[in-house]
Formats: structure tokens, sequence, C-alpha cells
């Protein structure tokens, strides 16, 4: 029997977030009597997909995280990627410090070497050695890699450089996902509202994402206040934890609207709270794609988002629409009062085909990581 090509992915920890989605919807529907996907994660605490990992036939490779000490970080990996190799490819998520990783499996002989971009900025303060690091770390990048993947050409420009498409290891890999869960959602909005215990009638607006200063959840309360004064009907569900979840629970009870939003932490029936939703918010600074948003359309759910976000999150349907940030309450109040209206609902047909087209389907993925990987 051939030995299954093996994989080490580079992330921070297992927990839901835009990379960790796209990773798990990979390996669902990889074949993994060809593939073994380990995980080097930079935490010791246990996290989310961890035990589905597991169960897949994964394994959760523990190092330090590079802050507490680069040898310290460097030593672990070394040891890893001898103990549990040998590796044919390493796939690298963990932005600019991906050069380092590269660089040390470079050295060890792994034949594939990927960094791939998932954000447009690393979400680190401004400073003359953040610039030296960034430098320096695309240099590494752009030494050790053999292939540069980003989900969006913003995140490929941002990590690799705006001069990268001279480079032909450089290639869009748009964060797919698994469009069966989506296909009826539409017909069943009223039974899944009910389901969460929504009051008959109630216009539910929703979003998901981690609790951090990219997602700019203040932001996302005051507008969300202020269409509620207009619509009094309206819920927000917020799915996700994070460190500002306190925080943001603190402000919606200032902002006095009490049980109009629901904090649901993390979940594993995305689908179908997307579902219950007529309108999905993505008032982010900044993001690489966002694959909330495919996943948001893929359930017929109007996307209202901010300025910020990439060009191709917009799957072209008529169910997207950007607004800059520094537009006004009203700007974003009426929006958000257009979009909740009765428009007629996209079909399946449709919205199936824009994820085909845009090369959103994880088959599609799947087949091209297939290749990078030697498979």
């Amino acid at each position: 029997m051939n030995r299954r090509i093996k994989v080490l992915h580079i992330v921070g920890k297992m927990h839901p977030g835009g990379i960790e989605t796209l990773l798990m919807n990979i390996y669902r529907h990889i074949d993994r009597t060809k593939y073994e996907f380990h995980f080097g994660v930079q935490t010791e605490e246990k996290a989310f997909y961890d035990d589905e990992i597991v169960s897949l036939g994964g394994k959760i490779v523990r190092q330090p995280h590079p802050k507490d000490g680069l040898w310290a970080y460097r030593r672990a990996l070394v040891a890893n990627i001898r103990e549990h190799g040998p590796y044919d490819a390493i796939h690298s998520h963990i932005f600019g410090f991906s050069g380092y990783v590269l660089k040390v499996a470079k050295e060890l002989g792994v034949p594939v070497r990927i960094s791939h971009s998932h954000n447009t900025q690393d979400s680190r303060r401004e400073s003359w050695f953040r610039s030296l690091y960034r430098a320096h770390m695309r240099r590494l990048i752009r030494s050790h890699a053999t292939g540069m993947l980003g989900c969006s050409n913003e995140a490929c420009e941002s990590l690799f450089g705006g001069d990268c498409w001279r480079d032909e290891r450089v290639k869009v890999f748009p964060n797919a996902i698994d469009p069966a869960p989506y296909a009826g959602l539409q017909a069943k909005r009223t039974v899944l509202k009910e389901r969460l215990d929504l009051p008959p009638g109630a216009v539910v607006v929703g979003h998901i994402g981690r609790f951090s200063p990219q997602k700019n959840h203040a932001f996302l309360l005051e507008k969300f206040a202020a269409f509620r004064g207009v619509c009094p009907d309206a819920h927000l569900l917020l799915i996700g934890d994070g460190p500002l979840r306190a925080q943001t629970e603190a402000q919606a009870a200032a902002l006095g609207l009490g049980e109009s939003v629901r904090f649901l932490g993390v979940r594993k029936d995305v689908p179908q709270l997307l579902g219950a939703m007529d309108l999905f918010l993505l008032p982010s600074l900044y993001e690489g794609l966002g694959i909330v948003l495919i996943e948001a359309q893929a359930a017929g759910v109007p996307c209202l988002v901010s300025d910020r976000v990439p060009p191709a999150a917009d799957l072209g349907i008529g169910l997207l629409k950007r607004l800059p940030l520094e537009a006004g309450a009203d700007r974003w109040t009426d929006l958000m009062l257009r979009m909740t209206g009765a428009a007629e609902p996209v079909a399946w047909s449709s919205r199936h085909q824009a994820l085909l087209t845009n090369g959103y389907d994880i088959g599609q993925s799947v087949l091209r990581l297939e290749r990078m990987y030697g498979g």
C-alpha cells in the first residue's frame, strides 16, 4: 500500500475563523485514503476543531508561539517535522511569519512549501521595526516558497508585494465552501427563525466573526441601533467569540438593545443560522476576502459590507452591496431597510452557478491543492 501524502498546515489555533473554515472544508472533502493532514498550532489550548481533525485521521502538532522566543519555536518546529514527518508539503497560513517557517522547511528538505495569505494586513501597529520585519519575511517567502496563494488579489499583494503578479508562483485561491448545506435554506427561513425563538415577523440581521478590532463590532452595534429605531421588530444575531465579546455585550446593554441582540457564541450550525437571517452585515476594517460572505450569499441572504471588503467577495447575483464606513447612519439605515424589504429571492440554481463560476466550490479547490501537494 502506498504511503499517504502528508501535509503539515501551520496555523495559530484551529478555532472557527476564515482560515480554519477553509481548511476544514478542504479536509472533509479531500481523499483521506491518499492525504493525511497535520495541524501545527501555536497553543496548548484545545480548540473547536481539534476533535474533528483527529476523527478524520489528522493530528494536532503543538509548538510554542513565536513571540515566546524564536529559538524555542525553531527547536519545536524542527523536532515536530522530524518526528511526525516526513512531510510532502508544508502549507503555512500565518501571514508574514510564513517566511521563517518555509525557510526551516526548505532546510529540512520538504519539497512543497506554500505560503498562503488570508488577509490584507497583519493588524500590527506601524513602526520602522514592523516595516523591516515585513520586508524581511517577504524576502524569505520569495526565496523559499514553491507556491504563494492568496484568497483575493488584495491578499496576495499585501503579503507578496504589489509586483507579485510577475511571479508565476502567485495564484488566487478562493475561499471555497461545500454548496450542499445551502441549497434549500430560503424555503425554510420561517421555520429556522422559529427554532431560535424569534418572534413572528422579526427582521433578523446577522453577523459571524471573531470579536476582534478587525470586525468592527462597535460600529455594527451603532448602525443596528439606528436601524432598530425605524424597524422595531429587528433582531441581531452575533455568532463567534473573542477578546472583545464582553466589551461588545456591555455596549449592547448601554445602547438599550436588550434582548434584541443575541450573542450565540461559536456554533456548528452556521448554514441554518444564515438561513434564518434577512440581512448579513460585515463592516470590517479590513478583510482578505470574508468566507462568511460566500456562505451568506450561498444561503440567499443579502449582504451589506464595508468598502474595505475586496470586490471578489461579490458573487455577482445582486446580493451584496458596499458602503463606506464614513457614510452616515442615515445611509446605512436606509440601505438596510431597502435590503430587508420584499426583494425577489435569488434561485438556488443561480447561486450554485455563481459559486462554480467564481471558483468557490470546494470540489474545485480540493483538486487544485491535490495537484500542488503532488497527488
